[in-house]
């Protein structure tokens, strides 16, 4: 147990990623240890909103995404390339089919700061595995994808690691409509312009400053 008083409390300053644009009005500045779930139903942007967030959160250390899902696969290409994700190359790195203990030995061994899991579901991710996750690297920032059902995470172990999350996500049409943060913003996030199915076309990129 570790006590501290108010005014130290106060005085206290916390690392946190400087999000700007439309990231900050959504998200805020997070901690660098933030956890965060995206959820929604099938076909809604899930995936195309965690390869974009991939790329934004690349300009702050090596990420790790989890394609446990889609895998190593076309679909998951597709979103590569729309999203311009060369632009990044070398910083985010796509894994399939690890066992926890493997992702835990990956995570160690290549030194990512951000971790994103696609999806909880399909890996089965437990609520006390992902203790163990955030026990473990409890310096590393966590994104979990996971299925819906009426708005809500689907199953039991997604609702109960959505209480443990800092940002809270539901994807619908190509929108998070309303984020929940506790850093602050939670202005709807635009994925996709015209809130349909992304064409095959390569988007402007990330770092355009017109």
């Amino acid at each position: 147990m570790k006590a501290i008083g108010v005014n130290t409390f106060i005085n206290k300053r916390f690392d946190t990623f400087a999000f700007d644009r439309t990231w900050k009005e959504s998200f805020g500045e997070p901690e660098k240890n933030f956890k965060m779930i995206v959820y929604g139903s099938s076909g809604n942007g899930k995936t195309e909103f965690s390869v974009k967030f991939a790329k934004y959160l690349a300009t702050f250390g090596k990420v790790a995404y989890c394609s446990y899902e889609q895998g190593i696969s076309k679909s998951l290409q597709d979103a590569i390339v729309r999203n311009n994700m060369e632009e990044v190359s070398g910083k985010v790195m796509f894994l399939s089919g690890r066992s926890l203990p493997d992702l835990i030995g990956y995570i160690r061994k290549s030194g990512s700061k951000i971790v994103i899991i696609d999806s909880l579901d399909y890996m089965k991710l437990t609520t006390e595995q992902f203790k163990v996750l955030i026990k473990t690297f409890p310096k590393k920032a966590f994104i979990i994808v996971a299925w819906s059902k009426n708005e809500a995470p689907k199953s039991q172990y997604g609702k109960d690691i959505e209480f443990m999350c800092d940002i809270k996500s539901y994807v619908e049409n190509f929108r998070i409509k309303m984020p929940r943060s506790r850093f602050g913003g939670n202005k709807e996030f635009v994925i996709w312009d015209d809130g349909k199915t992304p064409k095959k076309q390569v988007q402007p990129s990330l770092f355009d400053t017109e």
